[in-house]
């Protein structure tokens, strides 16, 4: 969840969708929004035009902002200190800067969360393996253990 808020939703209005997210969802709070930051102040006017560049590309448009226009459009976002503000000023960069970039953060938010589960899938199997082999037992027993262990406590909190 954190990658696709991270690299989906714009610096300033990430921890506010991760909060409405949490809502809705049931996921690590503290790792959602540790990975929110591979989006930061530091990575924000790269990462942002390279969003622009390749938004640009994908609809066959031409790039008309060069690296350092873009950097000085950006800069009222990055000094933003509240969280309207910042808002505000995103979008006032222009409906097509927006569409360029709206374009390529959905794609880039949607494969990078599956490859972050994919990821986070094998290293906690993982580390269930190796519990299970500190444990003396297999690790399939542990898993069924474990659903069984589940199954108890909600058909409990339903009675």
């Amino acid at each position: 969840m954190g990658l696709a808020v991270g690299f989906g939703i714009p610096v300033g209005a990430q921890v506010a969708v991760l909060a409405l997210l949490r809502l809705l969802f049931k996921f690590n709070s503290l790792a959602a929004f540790a990975f929110t930051w591979v989006n930061n102040p530091l990575t924000i006017i790269p990462l942002y035009y390279g969003y622009y560049y390749l938004g640009s590309l994908m609809l066959g448009r031409p790039i008309s902002l060069t690296g350092e226009g873009f950097r000085m459009m950006m800069m009222p976002i990055l000094h933003a200190d509240r969280f309207w503000y910042s808002v505000t000023e995103f979008a006032r960069l222009g409906g097509d800067v927006l569409l360029r970039w709206s374009l390529t953060a959905i794609l880039l938010a949607a494969v990078s969360s599956v490859f972050g589960y994919v990821i986070g899938l094998v290293i906690q199997k993982a580390h269930c393996r190796r519990k299970a082999v500190q444990l003396g037992i297999a690790y399939e027993k542990l898993v069924q253990d474990l659903e069984q262990s589940l199954r108890g406590k909600t058909s409990g909190s339903r009675s």
